[in-house]
């Protein structure tokens, strides 16, 4: 399904610049801070490749939280673009994989084996999305990776020199890749991203716009969160919405995620 250019507000230079580095066949690196949009780019460029102007195959990572996360989605397209997928271990044995469903059952080193012995080279864009904590053993599988396909990386690291602590864990030659910042939206797209996400902005007022306008500081994502609670008759009180309880549930919710993410890394795979 395609999706038309309005649906991203305030993003026609990123995007722009996104097409300009993809049909260079060029890697990059997308950072920005948590709810700016960068997932929302993400989707956007997949869903429009055929705009691209590239020959490229895209491969979409939309966790890219631990290495099987990242290996399982790269093997998955490469097995349906042919009949099998094999790994030759140190005796010479030969081990093939026919049904998506044998894939999970594959050790990330065999996966990794089969991902080198069947993606070419600049045939496929692998688009990284959620990449914020790059391991040793991811660092290892994306500094090849880098050389066989065009990689696209989106994290809230910038991946630069400033960020010294996150720069330790990464190859050379990723620190380098050229960026593109997401910000969150001005002013005047804020207040057309809420116009688009409620229809009818004249419900809201001027002053409670810029309230929320003043709370997310023009970031995406909060504030389609916000809105989304707005409109509920519990966050209404003498015919006023109550932003401060909003934020409060908010809050909790995220605290339940965060807790519900450490529970499940625990015990993933990387």
């Amino acid at each position: 399904m395609k999706v038309s250019m309005n649906k991203l507000i305030g993003r026609n230079n990123e995007i722009d610049l996104i097409k300009l580095y993809i049909s260079e066949i060029k890697s990059f690196h997308i950072y920005g801070p948590e709810g700016a949009g960068k997932t929302a780019i993400l989707e956007y460029i997949y869903q429009n490749w055929a705009d691209m102007n590239t020959s490229l195959i895209p491969i979409f990572c939309r966790t890219s939280r631990t290495l099987k996360e990242i290996l399982l989605p790269i093997a998955g397209v490469l097995l349906q673009r042919s009949r099998s997928l094999a790994n030759i271990d140190k005796f010479k044995r030969i081990k093939e994989i026919y049904r998506q469903s044998d894939l999970k059952e594959v050790n990330s080193r065999e996966l990794k084996n089969m991902i080198f012995n069947n993606i070419g080279y600049k045939k496929f864009c692998i688009i990284l999305d959620q990449l914020d904590c790059v391991t040793p053993r991811i660092n290892t599988f994306l500094t090849p990776l880098k050389d066989r396909a065009v990689t696209i990386t989106t994290s809230g690291q910038s991946w630069d020199i400033a960020d010294y602590h996150f720069f330790a864990r990464l190859d050379y030659c990723l620190w380098l890749l050229p960026k593109v910042q997401i910000k969150n939206l001005s002013r005047h797209d804020t207040f057309l991203l809420m116009k688009q996400t409620i229809g009818d902005t004249t419900t809201l007022g001027e002053t409670l716009f810029s309230k929320i306008y003043h709370i997310t500081n023009g970031n995406p994502e909060l504030t389609k969160k916000i809105l989304a609670k707005a409109v509920l008759p519990k966050y209404l009180t003498d015919g006023h919405v109550n932003l401060k309880l909003i934020m409060i549930d908010l809050q909790m919710e995220k605290a339940g995620v965060n807790r519900t993410l450490k529970r499940g890394k625990g015990g993933s795979n990387d």
